[in-house]
């Protein structure tokens, strides 16, 4: 069964992280969809903006 192609390289977030770290950027993440685009959040996430708690999903 043959792997399928990955939507983030690790070479490719490694350029991320390196490029938001030069630029003086501490929190960040990258947000990656099934079409294979990347978006890059950086800042803190705010509270309203989170999902919903895991945990109280499950329950």
């Amino acid at each position: 069964m043959p792997g399928t192609k990955a939507l983030l390289k690790q070479i490719e977030l490694t350029r991320y992280a390196k490029a938001l770290q030069a630029a003086g950027i501490e929190e960040w993440r990258v947000v990656v969809r099934r079409d294979g685009s990347h978006e890059i959040v950086a800042g803190k996430m705010d509270v309203d903006t989170k999902g919903p708690d895991p945990d109280e999903l499950l329950r």
